[in-house]
């Protein structure tokens, strides 16, 4: 089973499932469509575990290693973000 975590907590996920998850360890979501950047969140490790970059993160322009989690979905392992 997928897991989210931080470098403190970890939450269960569905696989290809989306990181509403990280909800639960505080990522702080506001349109869920991309575009307002609230959601942003760098990825420690496993980025390999998450869906390809969609349009929207790429038109962002986003640091390396940062994903929107309103756009991507967890489909293996484990994704650690950074928010500790």
């Amino acid at each position: 089973m997928p897991v989210i975590a931080t470098r403190s907590r970890r939450r269960n996920a569905i696989a290809g499932g989306s990181m509403e998850a990280a909800a639960e360890l505080g990522v702080l979501f506001g349109c869920h469509s991309g575009v307002c950047g609230k959601c942003a969140t760098r990825v420690l490790s496993g980025l390999n575990n998450l869906s390809p970059p969609t349009e929207p993160e790429t038109a962002m322009g986003l640091d390396a290693g940062c994903r929107l989690m309103c756009q991507c979905r967890i489909n293996k392992g484990t994704v650690k973000l950074d928010l500790d």
